[in-house]
């Protein structure tokens, strides 16, 4: 598989509203067993660059217990994610897990649908 890219799929119109809203980001890694130390290291090397990013809110990595890595990412607005996609730490963990994923890289654009009380049914960036 070739993964020379992401693609973002196109926002639907009843969605156009939100774009001025923090945008959260899923992205679920899934590194074949023998690449798994290898991808690890890579999305390990590259997160504090990512950091640095205009319009970054948090980007964490994270570890699921089926050995998936999952990158939790928020970001400012929607063009801002869409910037970090053409940024060259992008690039980096394409052309570094090229080969090593046992599929393509799965990514969940969402937006905040705030519920229940106390700020609970939110997600909050630490001390903004």
């Amino acid at each position: 598989m070739r993964l020379t890219q992401l693609s973002v799929k196109r926002i639907r119109t009843d969605q156009v509203n939100k774009t001025d809203k923090e945008c959260i980001v899923v992205a679920v890694f899934e590194p074949g067993p023998e690449h798994r130390d290898e991808v690890r290291e890579l999305l390990m090397r590259v997160t504090p660059t990512v950091h640095e990013e205009p319009g970054c809110v948090f980007y964490t990595m994270n570890e699921d217990s089926e050995g998936r890595f999952v990158h939790i990412e928020a970001w400012e607005t929607r063009q801002h994610w869409l910037n970090h996609m053409k940024h060259e730490s992008v690039a980096e963990i394409l052309s570094g897990v090229e080969g090593k994923l046992t599929k393509d890289i799965t990514v969940y654009e969402l937006y905040n649908v705030p519920t229940g009380q106390s700020g609970m049914g939110s997600i909050q960036a630490g001390n903004r």
